[in-house]
Formats: C-alpha cells, sequence, structure tokens
C-alpha cells in the first residue's frame, strides 16, 4: 500500500511540472482596443505645455513723449491759515490747488509741464509750473509734483467750493497730456470758538475712485510678476485687518492670509487729516505669491508652489474682507494665457497695462456717494464703456 501511494504522488508531481511548461497560445481574432492612459493632473509650477510655457505679456512700452498715466494722478486742496484778502484776519483758511501724477517717458530731455487751473464760471485762474520728482528707471516714469515754492497763495488763494478745471500742458510742444474738473467741497474743524469761526478745511472729493479696480501684472519682479488687483477703501484701515481671497472658477485658491500682501500705496485727503472716517481715501494691493504669472522659466523654477496664471484660463473672483466682514468684490478673466482685456483701457487711452475692472462695494464700511461717481470719474472725464456693478 505504501508502494502504491507514493507511486501516484510520483505520478501527480510530474504532471504538474509538465502543465507548468505548457505555453498558452494566444486566441485567434481581433485585438482588442487599449484602454486610454488618463492625462496627468497639471502640477501647481507646470503648464499644460510643461515648465517652457511662457507668457507673452511686456511691461507698458515708455517713448519719448510723455504719457500721464491718470491712475496716479492725484488732485487735492493745499489749505493755508490765512487768507491773502483778510491779511489781519488770524485762522482764516484758503486753498490752492495741488497735483501730483506720474508719467510714462523715456526721453532724455528734462519735462517741463505746467498745471493751468480755472474757477467754476470757466474762466482762467492762474498756471503753475510743476516740478520734476522721483525718477523710475526700472518702470520708465518720472514723478510730477506742484511745486510749494513761497508765496504761492499769495493773490491765488480761494475761500470757495465747487466745481474747478484743471489743464495740464507740456510747454516744449504745447501738447496737452490731461484736461478735466475737481469738485472742492469744505468741512469745519478746530475748537468751536469765535476766533476759529472761519476755520475750515477743503477738500477734494475722491469718492468717484471706489467702485473702479484695476487688475495689472506688477514688474518690479521681471521674471514671475504677481498678478496685482488694486481697490480703494475709504477711511483709515489697518493692514491687519484686511484679508483677499482669490477664487478661480468658484472655488478659493489662495488667500493674502496664506503667503500674500496687502500693501497701502496712495493716500488722499486734507491738510488737516480730521474727518478721516468721511475724508480720507487709500488704495491697496492685494497680492499672493502662490498666484503668478510666468515670464521665464526661471520664474517657474523660482516659486515651486505657485500656480501660474499662464496656465488658468477663466474666471477670477477677488473677495475683500475687514475683520472677516466681506467689503468689496471684483472680477476679471483669464484668456490665452494672458488678461483678458475689456476694453475699457483702450477706449479711454489708458497706458499703463492696467485692466479697469467694476468693484461692488459692500456693507456700510464707506460713508461715500454712490450717486455722482460716474460723472466724477478721473476727474470729471467717465469712463467710456465701463460695465458698473
Amino acid at each position: 500500500m505504501k508502494r502504491l501511494a507514493a507511486a501516484i504522488s510520483l505520478v501527480l508531481f510530474l504532471s504538474c511540472i509538465a502543465s507548468a511548461q505548457i505555453i498558452k497560445l494566444p486566441p485567434l481574432g481581433p485585438r482588442p482596443t487599449p484602454k486610454p492612459v488618463s492625462t496627468p493632473t497639471i502640477g501647481p509650477n507646470q503648464g499644460p505645455l510643461g515648465p517652457t510655457n511662457n507668457g507673452s505679456a511686456r511691461p507698458p512700452q515708455a517713448t519719448d513723449k510723455p504719457e500721464l498715466l491718470k491712475t496716479s494722478l492725484d488732485i487735492r486742496c493745499d489749505t493755508w491759515a490765512k487768507y491773502w484778502k483778510l491779511p489781519n484776519e488770524s485762522n482764516y483758511t484758503s486753498w490752492v490747488p495741488q497735483v501730483k501724477f506720474k508719467v510714462l517717458y523715456a526721453g532724455t530731455a528734462k519735462l517741463r509741464l505746467t498745471a493751468e487751473y480755472f474757477t467754476p464760471d470757466g474762466k482762467p485762474w492762474f498756471t503753475e509750473t510743476l516740478k520734476q520728482d522721483m525718477i523710475n528707471n526700472a518702470e520708465k516714469t518720472v514723478g510730477i509734483i506742484t511745486d510749494r515754492v513761497p508765496g504761492r497763495f499769495d493773490g491765488k488763494a480761494t475761500i470757495d467750493t465747487g466745481l474747478f478745471g484743471v489743464k495740464i500742458v507740456d510747454s516744449g510742444d504745447g501738447s496737452v497730456l490731461f484736461q478735466g474738473k475737481f469738485k472742492v467741497g469744505k468741512f469745519k474743524w478746530g475748537p468751536s470758538i469765535p476766533m476759529f469761526k472761519n476755520q475750515y478745511d477743503f477738500f477734494v472729493d475722491q469718492d468717484w475712485n471706489l467702485p473702479i479696480g484695476y487688475i495689472w501684472l506688477n514688474w518690479k519682479d521681471k521674471n514671475a510678476p504677481p498678478p496685482t488687483v488694486s481697490m480703494w477703501i475709504k477711511g483709515e484701515t489697518r493692514l491687519d485687518d484686511l484679508e483677499a481671497k482669490l477664487f478661480y472658477n468658484g472655488e478659493q485658491i489662495a488667500t493674502t492670509d496664506d503667503m500674500g500682501a496687502v500693501h497701502s500705496v496712495q493716500q488722499r485727503y486734507p491738510n488737516s487729516l480730521e474727518n478721516k472716517e468721511t475724508h480720507r481715501w487709500e488704495l491697496f494691493d492685494f497680492e499672493w505669491y502662490k498666484f503668478k504669472y510666468a515670464v521665464t522659466a526661471a520664474g517657474r523654477n523660482m516659486f515651486k508652489q505657485a500656480r501660474f496664471m499662464n496656465d488658468m484660463n477663466g474666471n477670477y473672483t477677488v473677495k475683500v474682507f475687514h475683520k472677516g466682514v466681506q467689503i468689496r468684490e471684483a472680477s476679471f478673466s483669464v484668456s490665452g494665457g494672458n488678461l483678458a482685456d475689456n476694453g475699457v483701457a483702450s477706449a479711454n487711452k489708458f497706458g499703463d497695462g492696467k485692466v479697469l475692472i467694476p468693484v461692488k462695494v459692500m456693507g456700510n464700511y464707506d460713508k461715500w456717494n454712490s450717486a455722482t461717481w460716474q460723472a466724477d470719474a478721473f476727474y470729471s472725464n467717465p469712463l467710456t464703456g465701463f460695465p458698473s456693478m
């Protein structure tokens, strides 16, 4: 029996070895269609064409003919505690206008610009020579400001309010760089006693800025400029109280609280700095270091954690919060890897590369007049084709 069991086991073992060595032939008939391989997900620092998919946008190009950048133009009242018509009266305030702006300019000749002012009835008021200030060689801009020379109030200062005119002229060839009107108001300030009864501060109404925002590439970084959104907020606002969230096709992709930044870049206010809630305007820039525009391969390599606008066509929304409460909202689009131009800047001859976008002012944080901004925009130069929110 033992010999019989051993023989059976040996036969089974040899049978298994033989079956393992049999080569199976493929079945006859058509070959099955292979399953498609899924496309890998694009990484945060890689475009659909790989790391060489770089943008075609370039900084604004300057020429030897100065171009006034309208987004930089600031007209305000310079208030003085004297009035030349009543030299013996103390604390009798009056004002004259002062201007500040940038021009895009690549020429070598010194700029000689003048500002001509007009009274509310359209009559010539006075003309002054403007001063060439800071030169920014990187962005090819020259700062221009009012030259506050001694005696500039004498015979010129006024106590009137209303709609005054201004014209900025290149005295070299007589060309007009800008022409518009600015709305002047006043408010009482200081102690409420008789000796200060004629003490007012005068201001230029800047409420028109609030519904107008900008999306642009900040070329301080030539390899990977950050797409920057600029908005005005009224009053005095702490940077730490602001947060801007960026949404792409409805999904939040970045916040200034996480590798982002909020910058205060411009303030407009009267001399006295009183009534900040109603007479102070501030421009803020919002940037996200995880959201860039790749110009070069080096730009991509420098920001490994970033997503790049070049790779993300679609619709974007920016929501700004003050202490957790939303106060602003604006939208823009990207097409062909670049900011989609809505045509407003070109139609209104803006030359600084910024796309003008409507801003929705939300809540009651800003004490402003929402009824007049369209007529007052850019100092009585209403925007053609601007879509208000």
